[in-house]
């Protein structure tokens, strides 16, 4: 039973997390990249409409930067 137990919470462990608060992290980086992902196929298609909500490429790329599981990590010297 224990590597059951193991097997969800050692990955959150791993980065200073809790299950449920690495759950929320990761629903929240599937959330904003959904909504990405959407908006540039929008954007594809009718490139005069910007990509809303801090879903351009730039925007994203500081997001992932801060959700980077390497800089929320205890173990990051930073």
């Amino acid at each position: 039973m224990k590597w059951l137990i193991n097997l969800f919470t050692a990955h959150p462990r791993s980065v200073g997390e809790t299950y449920c608060e690495h759950f929320l992290a990761a629903s929240r980086i599937s959330a904003r990249l959904s909504i990405a992902c959407s908006s540039q196929i929008v954007h594809a298609v009718l490139p005069f409409v910007h990509p809303p909500f801090g879903s351009d490429v730039k925007s994203l790329l500081k997001f992932l930067n801060e959700v980077d599981p390497d800089v929320r990590s205890p173990s990051n010297p930073d």
